[in-house]
């Protein structure tokens, strides 16, 4: 089911994009915190992946309030 937002304006959607960067650099926090936790190399390799991943969407946020939302 695809997502859709009516914006009632363009500070609506920056604002938006805000929390979800937001959201973001709080996941990573607790990413590094089961990264410091986990029992095992490979653990902490899946934990490193997610943390790329994250900090992929927080780019594309960021890159869509840099376009002008």
């Amino acid at each position: 089911m695809a997502m859709e937002h009516a914006w009632t304006n363009v500070g609506d959607e920056a604002l938006f994009l805000q929390q979800e960067m937001e959201r973001c650099e709080e996941i990573t926090r607790q990413l590094d915190e089961l990264e410091r936790e986990a029992p095992t190399a490979a653990l902490r390799e899946e934990v490193r992946q997610m943390k790329r991943e994250v900090e992929a969407i927080r780019r594309a946020f960021l890159g869509q309030m840099a376009s002008g939302v």
